[in-house]
């Protein structure tokens, strides 16, 4: 007999709801990691932890951005910091700007210029940046650093979640191009990690702003805000709308916040760095000037390094104190300086810079349309908004009605910013749906020529724009060409750039991203030629820019429209409801793509056209940029008249050859090659941590048994021989160590811990015992004089009035007597015998009999409680004859017996229960008053409350039926509101 239909469908359905809902727990923390140029946060979200910033190992919550090494030791942050002042050429710092940088690149050529004591040569292969270690000769890549920050922040990020974490999210600075950001995920992709998005800074702070205040956006008007970011190396503005929209759930739609990037200003080289490089200049020219050696202080890499470091901590103070001091010892030839420096002085070194405070703001207003007076408040972000002249120009200058905003936490926003949108991102989290789009800074074009029809004219060439400045995004765009019939290849690269300096023009690098061929093209056209029915709409190239603000060519598809006979035959029942059954699982862009028709606009609203027009001029036919929403194998009606006619849409692939003309990372040998040198790096951090800990372990073991064996307590529980023996080893181990036991690798420390720990171990435990017997003592006899008295008041009391049997009376009375005698005799022997000899009476057994005393209270007591005493009054009982008063007497006296005697043969035949059973006194009383029935009428006894609420297995099988039905229904009613 086959099985119904429906039961498949119900079956498919349950199993592939509860799959949806199947999650691997111990995997599900996610992290964020803010890498900036000079510090780095890491910020977590795991089960039962909403977004928290993870400590490194000082227990700080930032870290700094600097990796160095020396003598074959690898060291990060504080650490590496420490190392950088001794011998600056072996701390690499301010390196992630170099990402994705030829070395010839402006900003590598400032670099050297700020950092002239490092040897940075060129890639052979690629000719970016490499640092060449001057000690070992190991060359670096900005690449390999920033992946090596990377590994130490889910490191962080692993020790504060307790688990494994391979997903994050990554926050960049928004001027970040195509190259940049294909750098850092293939750093992410050399650290192990799975990058779940990059996302601008400033919209991770702006997320960060926006999650604690929905209830104060609206549908009607956004509310506008100014996110002021100044940060180490750049300052970056951001204005951003937030407003609630409806959600596109067709059934139940629901207000969701929406934030959109308007408009951004930055500059490159506007932040903390340069006013610290100018106060360094500036304390190396005061110092000269004191003539205190004839040698230049800037002339020493060392002494430089000094300075800069103590530039730094003056610069921090100067925010908050109009003077300070700046001082150093020993800053060249044993000269020490003091130099008093006020705020005033600071101010006056970069007038230049604070001259450009509010550019990156105007420039923002200016990209996003609107004006100042717009402008809810401008929120202050970075460690940079900090210093009093940055927040004075903005007040002065911005002319704002509002004051400056300073509710957002400066260090720490672009960190838990992303770190919502990794648990959003992430499948084992759910959270509240924020809706981001952020803008395209870097509009990008596609630059093609026109199909010459003339051979003997030149060829014209076409730009049309792809993705205009502040166009939104993610977002995807087709663009067209009708006329191509043959094999042709076009460009993408950086459109107009006339908003941007020509200098930071250059820092982009190559303003060519990719050249692209397509091949196949004539052999696609011929393969329809000469058929009827046949309308070709030209080659289509999909364009995506996704959530990581990176440029992706999708496919390239030549597109037909065939009109063929349609198929008059009906469906059948089963066939439709089959299809139907599928459709409830498709995806919601399938479902969409079956549903609308071929020239449809997408759902998510018109593009904005203003400045990417789709269509060329009347020399050309070509149609570029299409915005049009392509849906493959649908089929339009031509009209009324002609129902067996359908139009089919077909899609034929083109192949493509995509050469990227912008810097690339490495990739395959190269790739792995940097890998590997990740990993032994990685090794050798690990044999040296664990070398340290069995090192440490050994020298704090050596210190202890030295002290314990002076304390009265530990002296007296070894004998003269063993106390002569332990002390020996303990001077073996230390004069070892003095002489090779500090280069030794961590096996030979963990045997020499082992040794020492065997010999020292039995005096220990004895220790410990002596110590710990009297409590356990005290608490047996506590047990044992509860039990007593327990006992005694049992057999003052009838067993008819106890629930408890003779047997069960006379194996606790059994069991305290054994236990008491067994301990008193092992107290007695105990008490002969020296503390230095291995005790009779131990903690181990004293528990064992303690525990088997209170096993057998716990039965009782639970067995107590579970009773209820039986009461007269509450049998009513209806005969249909009259009885005389003994005979009533008699009835409750014989149901006393039988229940008694059949309770005493249970419990000799049956074990003792270990959890409350309330139900058993009720079958026992209807046992016992089988007896009385057998010869008179059934008395009518009135039910118990448990009886009343209690249900037949039957009527349980159709309660847990009915519910299993409606638990189904609900899941298919759900699943299709969700992607309908």
């Amino acid at each position: 007999m086959g099985i119904p239909f429906w039961k498949c469908v119900t079956a498919l359905t349950m199993f592939l709801v509860l799959s949806f809902h199947i999650v691997n727990v111990h995997g599900l923390a996610v992290m964020s990691v803010d890498i900036g140029s000079e510090w780095m946060k890491v910020a977590i979200v795991s089960p039962g932890v909403p977004m928290e910033i993870a400590l490194n190992k000082e227990s700080k919550r930032k870290t700094p951005t600097a990796i160095a090494f020396r003598n074959g030791e690898r060291t990060f942050g504080e650490d590496a910091l420490t190392v950088g002042v001794r011998f600056p050429s072996n701390c690499y710092i301010y390196f992630l700007d170099l990402l994705g940088k030829k070395i010839d690149n402006p900003i590598v050529d400032l670099y050297k210029k700020r950092f002239p004591y490092y040897n940075i040569i060129p890639d052979p292969k690629r000719n970016t940046v490499l640092f060449k270690h001057n000690e070992s000769n190991d060359q670096f890549s900005p690449e390999e650093l920033v992946a090596m920050m990377l590994e130490k922040a889910r490191e962080f990020a692993q020790d504060s979640a307790g688990q494994a974490i391979n997903e994050a999210v990554i926050s960049v600075p928004g001027y970040f191009g195509q190259a940049e950001r294909t750098a850092m995920l293939k750093a992410a992709e050399i650290a192990g990690i799975k990058v779940l998005q990059l996302i601008n800074s400033y919209t991770a702070a702006a997320l960060n702003y926006g999650i604690f205040r929905t209830k104060s956006f609206n549908e009607t008007s956004p509310m506008y805000m100014m996110f002021y970011d100044m940060g180490a190396y750049g300052t970056q503005v951001s204005v951003v709308s937030y407003q609630l929209i409806k959600s596109k759930d067709r059934i139940a739609p629901e207000l969701q916040p929406h934030l959109a990037v308007l408009g951004v200003g930055y500059e490159r080289n506007l932040g903390g760095l340069e006013i610290q490089l100018r106060l360094r200049d500036y304390l190396a020219a005061k110092f000269n000037d004191l003539k205190l050696t004839p040698n230049d202080v800037t002339k020493n890499s060392r002494s430089m390094a000094k300075l800069f470091k103590e530039a730094g901590r003056l610069k921090n103070v100067l925010s908050a104190n109009t003077e300070h001091f700046a001082q150093i010892e020993g800053l060249i030839d044993e000269k020490d300086m003091r130099i008093k420096v006020t705020r005033e002085e600071l101010e006056e070194l970069c007038k230049d810079l604070f001259d450009k405070v509010v550019l990156p703001a105007q420039r923002a207003l200016e990209a996003s349309g609107l004006t100042i007076e717009l402008i809810e408040q401008v929120m202050l972000s970075g460690a940079g908004t900090r210093v009093p002249k940055v927040q004075d120009r903005l007040v002065k200058d911005l002319k704002s009605n509002q004051p400056l905003g300073r509710s957002l936490n400066t260090d720490e926003a672009a960190a838990l910013g992303a770190a919502y949108k990794a648990a959003d991102l992430s499948n084992g989290f759910k959270v509240k749906a924020f809706i981001t789009k952020d803008a395209t800074l870097f509009p990008i074009q596609v630059t093609f020529d026109k199909e010459v029809i003339d051979e003997n004219k030149p060829a014209k060439q076409v730009k049309r724009i792809l993705f205009g400045h502040m166009n939104p995004y993610p977002q995807r765009k087709i663009i067209t060409f009708n006329k191509h019939q043959q094999d042709f290849d076009f460009t993408v690269g950086y459109a107009e750039l006339s908003h941007l300096h020509e200098n930071e023009v250059k820092c982009l690098g190559s303003l060519q991203l990719s050249n692209i061929k397509l091949n196949g093209v004539r052999d696609a056209y011929t393969k329809y030629q000469g058929q009827e029915g046949i309308d070709t709409k030209g080659i289509k190239a999909h364009f995506a820019m996704d959530d990581s603000g990176l440029l992706i060519l999708q496919n390239v598809e030549l597109l037909i429209e065939k009109t063929v006979t349609a198929d008059t035959e009906e469906e059948s029942t089963l066939s439709k409801i089959g299809n139907t059954i599928s459709n409830l699982f498709k995806g919601p862009e399938e479902v969409l793509k079956d549903e609308k028709p071929v020239h449809e606009a997408p759902e998510e609203g018109p593009i904005p056209q203003a400045s990417n027009n789709t269509s060329n001029n009347t020399d050309t036919n070509d149609q570029t940029n299409s915005t049009e929403q392509l849906k493959l194998n649908d089929t339009v009606p031509i009209s009324d008249s002609k129902k067996n006619l359908k139009v089919v849409t077909v899609k034929e692939t083109i192949d493509v050859n995509h050469e990227y003309l912008f810097v690339l990372p490495a990739q395959d040998d190269d790739l792995q090659s940097s890998i590997n040198k990740i990993t032994e790096l990685k090794e050798i951090d690990l044999a040296k941590s664990r070398k340290e800990t069995s090192l440490n372990n050994l020298e704090t073991a050596i210190i202890e048994t030295r002290e314990k064996l002076e304390q009265p307590d530990y002296a007296s529980s070894a004998t003269d021989i063993e106390t002569q023996s332990i002390l020996n080893k303990c001077s073996e181990i230390s004069n070892w160590l003095e002489d090779d036991g500090f280069g030794a690798e961590a096996d030979i420390l963990d045997s020499k811990f082992d040794d020492l720990k065997k010999i020292v171990l039995p005096v220990w435990e004895r220790t410990f015992e002596h110590a710990e017997r009297p409590s356990r003592l005290d608490a047996l006899n506590s047990a044992l004089n509860s039990s007593n008295s327990f006992l005694e008041k049992i057999k003052n009391t009838t067993l008819e009035d106890t629930p408890f049997t003779q047997v069960e009376i006379d194996t606790l009375e059994k069991l305290i007597s054994e236990i008491t005698i067994w301990k008193d005799k092992q107290v007695e022997e105990q008490g002969k015998l020296p503390k230095s000899v291995d005790p009779v009476l131990t903690v181990q057994t004293i528990a064992i009999k303690h525990s088997s005393i209170e096993r057998e209270m716990r039965y009782l007591m639970t067995k107590f409680t579970s009773w209820k005493p039986k009461k007269k009054e509450d049998l009513k009982v209806k005969a249909p004859t009259s009885q005389t008063d003994n005979e009533k007497d008699k009835i409750p006296e014989e149901q006393d017996n039988d229940t008694t005697t059949k309770n005493n043969a249970q419990d000799d035949e049956v074990e003792k229960p270990t959890v409350d059973e309330p139900s058993s006194t009720v079958n026992d009383n209807a046992e016992s008053e089988s007896p009385l029935q057998t010869d008179k009428p059934k008395p009518i006894v009135e039910p118990t409350k448990t009886e009343k609420i209690s249900k037949s297995p039957h009527d349980l099988k159709e309660d847990i039926s009915s519910w299993i039905s409606s638990a189904l229904v609900i899941c298919i009613i759900q699943i299709a509101f969700r992607l309908f």
